[in-house]
């Protein structure tokens, strides 16, 4: 089975953030050809804006649940919903990587 790693990045509503983290993506992929990347700034970013912040992050929340891994992004310490992620994944038992 593969490996989900579930890849936080500060998004802000930014199209920028989101144009940043497919950067990281693109070049994780070849590192790691058989691991499967989850970027909720792709799967939830359309909505961002239709949904109260704490309902996004819940959508966030289940799916980080389901992964295998955190992988942070730099900057995702001024970050309030990576900071909600990394929490999470510390709670829960989530291995958690720094890129």
């Amino acid at each position: 089975m593969r490996k989900v790693i579930y890849v936080a990045h500060p998004f802000l509503g930014k199209p920028e953030n989101v144009q940043k983290v497919e950067k990281i993506i693109l070049k994780l992929i070849e590192q790691y050809p058989d691991y499967t990347f989850y970027s909720p700034l792709h799967a939830t970013g359309f909505f961002y804006f239709k949904k109260t912040y704490e309902e996004g992050m819940k959508d966030c929340i289940e799916m980080l649940r389901r992964s295998d891994e955190l992988w942070l992004c730099p900057g995702w310490q001024n970050s309030r919903g990576c900071n909600m992620e990394y929490e999470y994944a510390k709670k829960h038992g989530i291995s958690i990587k720094e890129l």
